[in-house]
């Protein structure tokens, strides 16, 4: 998906969850996504809408 397009509603509201989980550690995406088990870039575009993760796994460490 490119910045320029629209995120679907449904997309942008996981994202702005998963943002309010990582927001809640006061942790690096960097630091956080080591721990998850995932690329910094990767949990980054999880938590701006720009991509969503193929299994759920790494949400529910996150969580």
């Amino acid at each position: 998906m490119g910045r320029s397009e629209k995120i679907p509603a449904e997309t942008a509201e996981f994202a702005k969850r998963l943002r309010a989980l990582k927001e809640r550690t006061d942790r690096s995406y960097g630091s956080l996504a080591t721990q998850l088990h995932l690329g910094a870039s990767t949990l980054h575009r999880y938590c701006h809408g720009h991509a969503l993760p193929v299994e759920y796994a790494p949400v529910e460490r996150l969580a």
